[in-house]
């Protein structure tokens, strides 16, 4: 044990990014079974799947811990309870007014077992290992970023109402038109409710934590942001596979937009990472923005989304010198003794 633990130590990029698809990849038999199959019973096998690269992350930074716990038992499972039942009632709420699931104890019950995994990731910012604590710190925590999380909030819909509008000017005539039948205060009701569920399901809390919360600033100890933020992608892409899988998603035209939207998100998403300080919920917040406006949207210019992204992302790098390595003071660079490998 403390051989591997060594290993692990000095190869925590290799580790994270090795037990984040053991767990996802091990267990991705269950995306088939509960989206495809209805074996619903199997579903919080999927929620501990999409929450692998979080708990990958956490359980190296555990595995490498060299200070004594810290603090009680008490205010973790204080925080466990919290986060358990906000976690439940924005499962619930998306539940019953996005996808129409009758509410019923059955349906309450379940949906407390599925969110435990989304709990506990959320409830080890409160971890008495110290090095899981700091770790998971920003995840919780917006003081000082309020401006970034504002700016991940409206980014994107600025670059769809870009998008759209360039369609229309190149004579493209195709609008953006909102899912749901309903205008006003009750549009405005459910793109929140879809993006707090995207935000702890899982786009925040299961990805997020890793992707960026752990990896990057590994990464960027070693390399640039843009090599990293691209090392990033080249993982995240296939990590998907089974998700989309489930989906049926199509193996052409469609896979390929995954593919460009996850190069360009993971460049522009690392961006507001570095600037944020390294925050973790500003990070989650620019990816449950997009994918809470991308999947209520109906036809839209997805080509022309791409290419205002794929603009956008080239002028960060250009303008922030992205290919440079930052610091190694710099909040958003992993630092330690020795540099994992």
């Amino acid at each position: 044990m403390n051989r591997l633990a060594t290993w692990i130590k000095n190869h925590q990029i290799a580790a994270f990014f090795l037990i984040t698809f053991a767990i996802t990849w091990g267990l991705g038999f269950s995306f088939d079974a509960v989206l495809k199959q209805d074996q619903y019973l199997l579903a919080p096998l999927m929620v501990v799947a999409m929450c692998g690269p979080a708990l990958a992350g956490i359980i190296i930074s555990a595995a490498t811990n060299t200070q004594p716990k810290q603090g009680t038992h008490k205010v973790f499972w204080i925080a466990f309870f919290l986060a358990w039942f906000v976690s439940a009632l924005v499962f619930i709420t998306h539940n019953t007014f996005i996808s129409h699931v009758p509410l019923s104890p059955p349906v309450i019950i379940s949906a407390f077992v599925v969110v435990v995994p989304v709990a506990f990731v959320i409830s080890m910012s409160y971890s008495r290992i110290p090095a899981v604590r700091n770790y998971l710190s920003s995840l919780i925590r917006l003081r000082g970023v309020w401006g970034w999380a504002l700016l991940a909030l409206v980014w994107v819909p600025i670059l769809v109402l870009l998008s759209a509008l360039i369609s229309r000017l190149l004579g493209r005539h195709i609008s953006v038109v909102p899912l749901f039948p309903v205008t006003g205060s009750s549009l405005v009701g459910l793109i929140t409710v879809r993006f707090f569920y995207q935000l702890f399901f899982y786009n925040a809390v299961g990805e997020e934590v890793g992707w960026r919360g752990f990896a990057l600033p590994r990464l960027q100890a070693r390399t640039s942001p843009l090599i990293a933020s691209l090392i990033i992608a080249f993982f995240w892409v296939p990590w998907h596979f089974f998700l989309w899988k489930a989906q049926g998603v199509i193996w052409n035209t469609e896979l390929t937009t995954n593919n460009a939207l996850i190069f360009l998100s993971s460049i522009i998403t690392g961006w507001f990472y570095n600037h944020s300080k390294g925050n973790i919920l500003v990070a989650g917040i620019i990816h449950a923005a997009q994918n809470t406006y991308i999947k209520l949207l109906l036809n839209w210019d997805s080509i022309t989304y791409l290419v205002v992204m794929a603009v956008v992302a080239l002028v960060l790098i250009l303008v922030d010198r992205m290919w440079k390595k930052l610091p190694a003071d710099h909040p958003a660079v992993y630092q330690a003794p020795l540099l994992d490998g």
